[in-house]
């Protein structure tokens, strides 16, 4: 089984690749203070994450940011403390394609839609928010240092191992705010 996933995600990885380089993207150079739109992405492993993400989401708003959340959950059901809201969405490993590309909805206005920065806040491999992050238009676009991801990211902070979503989101949120533009 291993191998067929393996397979799966080598395929994926070049599918990807290979459409986002074929994408029209206007990057920009933006910082909190000049932005206006901001769509967060995040593993959804538990309610703990849930709350902290909660809590960074209610912190860029007081930054004046329209903030839209895109989060992923391993779970095929939706976790009983996810709260749905207008500017949140949510998809789950049932709503993947063998591709493990998105398969809701949303997934096509999402990458559509030129937000000024898109956060991508996930601390492990995610091909699922992997997709989100590299197909969206957003003018600027922030993750966790990896080496094979340098062509779908313009700003990349490393990590620590015990690195935490909140202590990531610190770091890019200070980064964020010193960016001459």
């Amino acid at each position: 089984m291993k191998i067929i996933q393996n397979i799966r995600e080598k395929f994926a990885k070049s599918f990807l690749l290979k459409h986002q380089t074929e994408m029209n993207r206007t990057q920009k150079q933006v910082n909190l203070n000049s932005a206006r739109t901001l769509v967060l992405l995040y593993n959804l492993p538990d309610e703990a994450t849930y709350k902290i993400a909660e809590s960074i989401v209610v912190r860029l708003g007081e930054m004046n940011l329209k903030v839209r959340v895109v989060c992923y959950t391993e779970s095929k059901i939706l976790p009983h403390y996810f709260i749905p809201k207008i500017s949140q969405d949510i998809f789950t490993a049932k709503d993947l394609n063998w591709r493990f590309q998105p398969q809701k909805p949303f997934y096509k206005d999402f990458i559509e839609t030129e937000y000024d920065i898109l956060i991508d806040l996930s601390l492990t491999n995610n091909l699922p928010l992997l997709y989100c992050a590299a197909l969206s238009k957003a003018g600027l676009k922030v993750g966790r240092f990896q080496e094979e991801h340098q062509p779908f990211y313009d700003l990349m902070i490393h990590t620590t191992e015990n690195e935490t979503i909140d202590s990531f989101a610190e770091q890019v949120i200070y980064y964020l705010s010193r960016i001459n533009t």
